[in-house]
């Protein structure tokens, strides 16, 4: 039977993270898939995915963090899945996340929505973090806890459904999130570039998931959610870590080199009238 859920998980090295984050995937029930897309890494990644036999798209030139999201966007096209989820790898996914999040697309199908984490995890978003809306416990931040925290949500969940307190679970909007870990449909595809891409390719890695906020991508009705009932815990600073400053550099590279040819283009255009 086809598994109708595509989880992207982007890899640059530290191979021992990506493995602690498959470890919890092999154990959670939602109907779904792995798919990494590697960025060209010098360890193991590629051996590991053999091993977890979870198929691994390895590029030949290391592109990026936005790269390696539209080349999963791509995947999650031609293999005809109604959802899919990018995230780094230095992450650890409970049983019944993804279900609680594709929840909220099945009621939303146009937006996108996100996971609560720690306050670590959830890095400059304070609405993703657990402790807002569920108080502040040490045992969020201790990462073998990750499925003790899902599933005393949901059994809050179930404890409010008697009182017809489910408000208090409902998703909320939000502008900006943590691109950590995030979820869409395929109803995603209606704001596709015209390159065929999902995310602008010259944002190679750092903080690309505003454009969804900042560049009208996605309209304001159909701002981001945040899913209450959905946690994935997050390391943080693991992934893309070193990775980042070099595809920042080369962000800079690439815009100063298309305002040279654009400076090009001008006067080859404007010297035909001198």
């Amino acid at each position: 039977m086809k598994k109708n859920i595509l989880v992207i998980l982007t890899t640059y090295n530290q191979s021992n993270v990506t493995r602690k984050c498959l470890d919890t995937m092999k154990l959670i029930s939602d109907h779904h898939d792995i798919l990494v897309i590697d960025d060209k890494s010098t360890d193991d990644t590629v051996a590991l995915c053999k091993e977890y036999n979870v198929k691994c798209i390895t590029k030949e030139v290391g592109k990026g963090l936005t790269d390696s999201w539209n080349v999963g966007y791509q995947y999650f096209k031609d293999n005809n899945y109604d959802y899919f989820v990018i995230a780094n790898n230095d992450i650890l996914i409970p049983d019944n996340a993804l279900t609680e999040m594709k929840k909220v697309l099945q009621k939303w199908p146009g937006s996108l929505v996100v996971p609560l984490s720690t306050k670590l995890g959830a890095g400059h978003n304070e609405m993703q973090i657990i402790d807002k809306w569920y108080g502040n416990q040490d045992e969020y931040n201790e990462p073998t806890n990750y499925q003790i925290v899902q599933n005393q949500i949901l059994d809050l969940v179930k404890k409010e459904s008697e009182s017809n307190n489910l408000y208090k679970f409902d998703p909320v909007r939000m502008k900006h999130f943590n691109g950590f870990f995030f979820m869409m449909s395929k109803d995603i595809c209606k704001y596709e570039r015209e390159d065929g891409n999902l995310f602008d390719p010259s944002f190679p890695n750092i903080k690309n998931e505003d454009e969804f906020n900042w560049c009208n991508l996605i309209p304001n009705n159909d701002y981001p959610f945040l899913c209450r009932t959905a946690f994935v815990f997050h390391w943080k600073g693991v992934s893309f870590t070193k990775a980042g400053i070099k595809y920042s550099n080369n962000l800079k590279e690439h815009l100063e080199q298309r305002e040279k040819e654009t400076i090009e283009m001008f006067h080859s255009y404007w010297i035909k009238f001198i």
